[in-house]
């Protein structure tokens, strides 16, 4: 009967020695050096998020030299501050389309006179006779009665499809005779459907007073234009405005192998499309496309799902510009996401891009920095464990009470560790788990044995 005993009790231990190991294991991501003193901070960047199974990161441990928990808390790099918009003070100028045969006594007129619209047409009336502007050699704006610094200039317009983009030369000068080259500018207005992409500010760095007017020619662009406002920003940067720590990553695509439409809104139609997969489960706030040097402004789908056998999700549908602007791409603006963690994603654009590059999708977030409460046994790492029990940030809290202790910081150092090291997928058996129930219901059927036995023998015993 004593060996029953025992090896009841050795089954015993050793259930408690693998419920023990199964939540403990934890495999160190990251090592801290450079600590100094009890409160440390360090940023995380979404590299974290390539070990982590949880957005929230509960599966997240910091460990001592022992590999004792250490109680820690995320906070965001950048707290959530009332933030002061730079102020801009914007004027309204005069502006006048100036014919060929003009002269410089007339241009010293113009600042006293009106402009008139007859038939659609803008002319200037002076003292000496009718200017006919159907075709300006190049616009006079007056920036005499301004008595601040300009740093840009607001120009605004209509035309047709060749009025789209304007390429234009400023110059600016005191007294009509010496002019002083301010620069070349690109600007572009596209609209397609109830979406557009708008660039129509001239950066300059005009001083109070400096000049009197500014000389506007249209290198490109000036048939059938009608410039409707021209005006002067002062933009000033207040010292009160956080600067964004936003940190992007960019995701390669391929081409997908369906090149008809997933919407299932409506018919299957071709496109041009390419299906991308994340290695980590970053909460996103905003997604955008690098098209490279493919000029597109036409409609555009963006799917996500979270794992292969889903559907697609259709998460965006609208229209993408990428155009040239001088020497630089502008694209148009990031599309929020709202922490979408989703690994797999879809982009669909006109059939007209099939033969454009591979295009790959940036993504960006706001990074988390960590704080920890170290103790005296380094050295310390972040791990990751295979357990999901969420950070108590009360206790956190409880522990600091009502100090504000000075953070120190230390660095980060990524051991090598590759992403799929540890058990980040749920489809991959999770051993000690698994030993551990083994070994309970083991423990379970031996129990039941010697259960039976022993009533057997007590009922044999009554008789």
């Amino acid at each position: 009967m004593n060996r029953y005993v025992y090896l009841i009790t050795a089954l015993f231990f050793t259930l408690s020695a693998y419920s023990v190991l199964a939540e403990t294991a934890a495999l160190p991501i990251y090592q801290l050096n450079n600590v100094q003193g009890t409160f440390v901070q360090v940023p995380l960047t979404h590299e974290i998020y390539r070990y982590s199974r949880y957005p929230d990161l509960r599966d997240l441990r910091i460990l001592d030299g022992e590999l004792n928990a250490l109680p820690y808390q995320l906070v965001s790099v950048s707290p959530k501050l009332e933030k002061t918009e730079p102020q801009i003070i914007i004027d309204q100028l005069a502006f006048f389309p100036v014919a060929i045969d003009a002269t410089p006594d007339t241009l010293r007129k113009l600042h006293t006179t009106q402009t008139k619209v007859r038939d659609g047409q803008v002319q200037i009336a002076t003292s000496d006779r009718l200017l006919d502007n159907t075709m300006p050699e190049f616009y006079l704006i007056d920036v005499s009665k301004i008595d601040h610094a300009i740093t840009a200039l607001a120009v605004d317009w209509t035309g047709q499809g060749g009025n789209q983009y304007l390429e234009i030369e400023l110059e600016a000068t005191h007294n009509l005779k010496d002019w002083t080259s301010l620069g070349q500018a690109t600007l572009v207005k596209l609209k397609q459907q109830e979406q557009q992409l708008k660039h129509d500010e001239i950066n300059v760095d005009i001083a109070a007073k400096e000049y009197e007017f500014l000389r506007l020619k249209i290198v490109r662009g000036a048939d059938q234009l009608n410039l409707t406002s021209v005006r002067a920003l002062q933009k000033i940067q207040l010292s009160s405005l956080q600067k964004s720590n936003t940190e992007i990553w960019n995701i390669p695509g391929q081409l997908a192998k369906a090149q008809t439409s997933f919407d299932s809104r409506r018919r299957a139609q071709p496109v041009a499309a390419w299906e991308f997969t994340r290695d980590d489960i970053t909460p996103a706030e905003s997604l955008s496309i690098n098209l490279g040097s493919k000029i597109y402004s036409d409609t555009v789908k963006i799917f996500s799902r979270s794992t292969e056998k889903q559907g697609w999700k259709l998460m965006y549908q609208g229209i993408w510009f990428n155009v040239q602007v001088g020497e630089s791409w502008r694209t148009s603006e990031a599309i929020g996401i709202h922490s979408n963690h989703d690994k797999f994603w879809r982009v669909e654009l006109n059939e007209s891009a099939k033969n454009f590059q591979v295009p790959e999708l940036i993504f960006s977030w706001q990074p988390l920095q960590l704080q920890i409460i170290a103790n005296n046994k380094p050295p310390f790492s972040v791990a990751i464990s295979n357990q999901a029990n969420p950070n108590n940030p009360y206790l956190f809290k409880q522990i600091l009470g009502d100090a504000s202790p000075n953070w120190t910081s230390a660095n980060l150092i990524r051991l090598n560790v590759q992403a799929d090291a540890f058990v980040s997928d749920e489809k991959k058996v999770n051993w000690w788990q698994l030993i551990f129930w083994v070994t309970l219901v083991a423990a379970v059927i031996v129990l039941l044995i010697f259960s039976l036995k022993l009533f057997k023998q007590l009922k044999v015993s009554d008789q």
